[in-house]
């Protein structure tokens, strides 16, 4: 699995041109650490604080 290193969410294959947040030319990372799933952002205390908008799983550390 790889990471946007943009918008920190996890994709199942590496593909620079369609990063799910919409970013063009997204950097990706397979090394990452720790993940949070998010299923409803507007209720969601922890997706408010990381700034997510769209419900996905997100990795917390990326290099």
């Amino acid at each position: 699995m790889f990471a946007c290193k943009e918008c920190h969410q996890i994709l199942e294959q590496k593909d620079k041109h369609n990063c799910p947040s919409g970013i063009r030319e997204p950097t990706i990372s397979r090394e990452w650490q720790g993940f949070v799933e998010v299923i409803d952002p507007a209720k969601s205390q922890l997706a408010q604080e990381l700034d997510i908008r769209t419900p996905g799983r997100y990795a917390l550390r990326i290099r």
